[in-house]
């Protein structure tokens, strides 16, 4: 099957991408990775007239450690995170949990932010975002917004967070 036909959209910066969003409404989808989201649009049990590109935003996918927290870009990929000797020795419990998501293809292209928007329960980084009670930071056009991770899940895909926020 092929996924039915959308628009493609590559902002340049996050700001252009929240702005996007929040313009399209409903009716848009981010994807960085598109592990997750690409086999529901393939099989067309998922359909957005409109596709956010994250990838070319490079500013996100970095891994920065402060004093006592550790920031993780939302288009970090499995493998980055995986590979980080920051995440290695300030949290050693995503570091174990890493290795065990699919195949390295998948973590090649998967990102953090991905697997937490697409909210499935049984995921890795969800589990350990949660055991960890994690802040989870959202961009929207009113600014940034701070969020403990569900602590349960709303089913594959149902984020909690409003549309016009990432």
């Amino acid at each position: 099957m092929k996924p039915a036909a959308f628009d493609y959209h590559a902002p340049e910066t996050a700001d252009e991408a929240v702005h996007l969003l929040a313009e399209l409404g409903d009716e848009a989808k981010f994807i960085a990775g598109g592990q997750s989201l690409m086999p529901l649009l393939v099989l067309r049990l998922a359909v957005f007239d409109h596709l956010v590109d994250l990838r070319r935003l490079t500013d996100l996918a970095d891994i920065t450690a402060g004093t006592d927290t550790v920031r993780i870009g939302a288009t970090t990929t499995h493998t980055m995170v995986g590979r980080s000797e920051t995440i290695a020795r300030s949290v050693p419990l995503l570091a174990r949990a890493t290795p065990l998501i699919g195949h390295f293809q998948i973590r090649n292209r998967g990102t953090i932010g991905g697997s937490l928007a697409h909210a499935d329960a049984a995921a890795e980084y969800p589990a350990v975002a949660l055991t960890l009670d994690a802040d989870i930071e959202t961009r929207s056009p009113g600014g940034c917004a701070r969020s403990p991770p569900p602590t349960s899940s709303r089913g594959c895909g149902r984020r909690r967070w409003n549309r016009t926020s990432w």
